[in-house]
């Protein structure tokens, strides 16, 4: 039912309901007043609500990504796990060549020098053997930053895929880590992880540090997959300089209609 006011004779709704007198001449006293404040406020309200209703309804209710399928979009996932007491940072990458493919390139310190990482400038091998090196290693990270040098025992076991490293002198006072690999896709492709603890020797606190290898071991990961990706797919050689840890069965990957180039193989 309408109500109507008797001085007026007229109607002020509000949707589907009437208002009084006063509070019409309050409402169009500000409408007069105010035409643009009004305009802005449901602007406003109208950014407000499409932030928070999706267009697609369906869209709000889609569920994350697994660890699996991020990977094979092309992800590095990076994570933490602790070992004893210590933190480490881990990165994985999921790598569209096998594990014998990966090894070798790798385990490979010159392959990193200037390539995978463009920092590392020289490497000096102390000790060179099929299950250990022991490399002293110098990085120049810039012109206002003094080269720095550390030297790192690393362990190979081959038939599990994996490297562990530990420092044994230099500039940082600790740091050690894995490279671990496993068969992915019935073998034809690798999912490797890569795990880091670093302390630099000074005070920083560790929450910042591990931010900053969260960072390093994506670009270092992605640059790794970049050189196997030009090694096997665009037939560029592997790095002949190598060590002994390196060194094995690995297929030499040419294309069909090619019988010469590609991969160099390790005997």
């Amino acid at each position: 039912m309408e109500t109507h006011e008797p001085s007026t004779g007229n109607i002020r709704r509000i949707g589907f309901y009437p208002i009084s007198r006063s509070f019409n001449q309050m409402i169009s006293a500000a409408e007069r007043r105010a035409p643009l404040q009004k305009s802005l406020a449901l602007l406003a309200l109208l950014f407000i609500f499409s932030t928070l209703i999706p267009v697609n309804s369906a869209l709000a209710f889609k569920p994350p990504l697994t660890d699996a399928e991020r990977l094979s979009k092309g992800e590095v996932i990076v994570g933490l796990k602790n070992v004893g007491n210590t933190k480490y940072v881990t990165g994985t990458i999921l790598l569209d060549q096998t594990p014998e493919q990966v090894w070798p390139v790798m385990v490979n310190p010159y392959e990193f020098q200037g390539k995978i990482s463009p920092r590392m400038k020289t490497v000096d091998v102390m000790l060179d053997k099929e299950d250990q090196s022991i490399m002293k290693v110098t990085l120049d990270l810039g012109v206002f930053i003094p080269n720095f040098s550390y030297t790192v025992d690393s362990r190979y076991t081959r038939r599990d895929g994996l490297i562990s490293f530990k420092r044994l002198g230099g500039t940082l006072k600790d740091f050690s880590g894995t490279w671990e690999m496993k068969p992915a896709d019935n073998g034809s492709k690798t999912e490797l992880t890569y795990s880091m603890f670093v302390d630099p020797g000074f005070f920083v606190p560790q929450w910042i540090m591990r931010e900053g290898v969260k960072v390093e071991l994506p670009t270092t990961l992605t640059a790794l997959r970049k050189r196997l990706d030009n090694v096997y797919l665009h037939q560029n050689a592997l790095e002949q300089k190598s060590i002994l840890a390196a060194r094995g069965q690995l297929q030499a990957h040419r294309p069909a209609s090619s019988s010469t180039g590609g991969v160099s193989v390790w005997q």
